[in-house]
């Protein structure tokens, strides 16, 4: 008899994944390989065990994706140090990530007074559910990143907010992000903003051989821009604190081919990560917190 969508698997649950959804393999993937260097730059050790549940264990990635493993490793590391200052830096906040695929970070932080919001399409959601653990203070909600449910149950909530967009702007069209941006900024003011960006004519970097499912032609980048001051026109409350250019953050960790070109502009606007803050309208004094 076959089985029911509730029935099914992890393994199969992400065999059954289509479109840019299958691409959160392949920075689960990358986590994991970058935990297991000697020279590691962040540890992740639940995802060596969510690779297992999978079936993947044996993916080790080739040359090309050397490069998608250090700037998932940079990007994992600026991000852990950055929430980990503002949740260090605020009472009990709540951390809402947009896009959450198989993002590990509520385990690896889990030692901080946060509530986590993790936010993905419904099959994603539900392959989340099934494979991280239960607790009190994760919530995992099923609906596009477009979606109005999820925002008005952010917008209603009394407290610190940083909402991290990881890994999912680039697979969206620009009028899409910048309605997820300005409708963040609309509706909670006073909250923070981690938004990663590609450049505006990055690919995806390389072809997983080992994944090849995920290289499809739908899984192309579709935005990106220069600089992170761009997003700042969007909306008269959208203030950038500070920009994390990857390529400058655990030189070592890339390949050289990228540690020879870091410095051309074009090749350093590819890979980065905007703290924003919203404000109220009223002066305020610029909030940072450690990114790296």
């Amino acid at each position: 008899m076959p089985h029911g969508p509730s029935q099914l698997t992890p393994r199969e649950m992400a065999g059954a994944l289509h479109g840019v959804p299958q691409t959160l393999v392949i920075s689960l993937l990358a986590r994991h390989l970058a935990s297991t260097r000697q020279d590691a730059v962040i540890s992740d050790p639940a995802a060596a065990v969510l690779i297992g549940r999978l079936g993947l264990s044996g993916l080790r990635g080739d040359w090309a994706f050397r490069a998608v493993e250090a700037a998932t490793a940079v990007r994992t590391g600026i991000l852990d140090a950055a929430v980990r200052s503002f949740a260090e830096d605020s009472r009990h906040p709540t951390v809402i990530t947009v896009g959450a695929g198989l993002c590990t970070r509520c385990l690896r932080l889990c030692d901080l007074d946060v509530d986590w919001i993790d936010i993905d399409l419904p099959e994603v959601a539900a392959l989340r559910s099934a494979l991280l653990p239960p607790a009190p203070n994760r919530v995992v909600i099923g609906e596009p990143a477009s979606g109005s449910g999820w925002k008005a149950r952010v917008a209603a909530i009394d407290g610190p907010r940083l909402f991290v967009l990881e890994g999912l702007t680039m697979y969206l069209d620009e009028p899409v992000v910048r309605d997820l941006v300005t409708g963040l900024a609309d509706r909670c003011p006073g909250s923070h903003l981690l938004i990663e960006a590609a450049g505006p004519v990055a690919q995806p970097p390389g072809r997983y051989w080992q994944l090849d499912r995920a290289h499809q032609p739908e899984n192309r980048f579709r935005w990106g821009v220069r600089r992170m001051s761009e997003l700042t026109r969007w909306h008269p409350h959208l203030e950038l604190v500070e920009t994390w250019h990857m390529t400058d953050h655990h030189r070592a960790t890339w390949p050289a081919a990228i540690r020879v070109l870091r410095h051309l502009p074009s090749v350093r606007a590819q890979s980065k990560i905007g703290h924003f803050h919203v404000t109220t309208g009223h002066a305020a004094a610029m909030v940072t917190f450690q990114g790296t």
